[in-house]
């Protein structure tokens, strides 16, 4: 029976993490970490929507919250209807760590980096 309830235990556990992994958010809410969205206006109904994923965030899941964020906002404003008009993928170097062994051994450089999805929105 104990082990039946420390391996459900475990795989709870795990679970709660596993779902931690990427969550929709407004930008800097609730981690250390900025990730999130953001968005600002930039004319008429038209936004400038962008979402920043984590360092291990995968780029396929980064442009899904980026258009999430696109229709919620859309819907906001009172609009049904959106249309993107411009998009762009930047992958920021947030930290970089340079490991030299000596005269005749490798230099090692390890780079942390970030996934930004932008996109330009008209609703309507």
């Amino acid at each position: 029976m104990k082990k039946i309830l420390l391996g459900s235990s475990i795989l709870l556990v795990a679970i709660g993490f596993n779902g931690c992994a990427m969550a929709y958010k407004k930008y800097g809410e609730g981690v250390a970490h900025k990730v999130g969205y953001s968005d600002f206006e930039i004319g008429k109904n038209k936004y400038k929507v962008s979402y920043t994923g984590s360092v291990s965030d995968e780029p396929q899941k980064v442009m899904e919250f980026a258009y999430k964020r696109a229709k919620d906002l859309c819907k906001e404003k009172g609009f049904d209807k959106y249309n993107i008009t411009n998009t762009d993928m930047n992958n920021k170097i947030t930290s970089s760590t340079t490991t030299s062994y000596g005269k005749y051994q490798p230099t090692f450089t390890d780079t942390n980096s970030k996934n930004i999805y932008s996109l330009d929105v008209e609703c309507n």
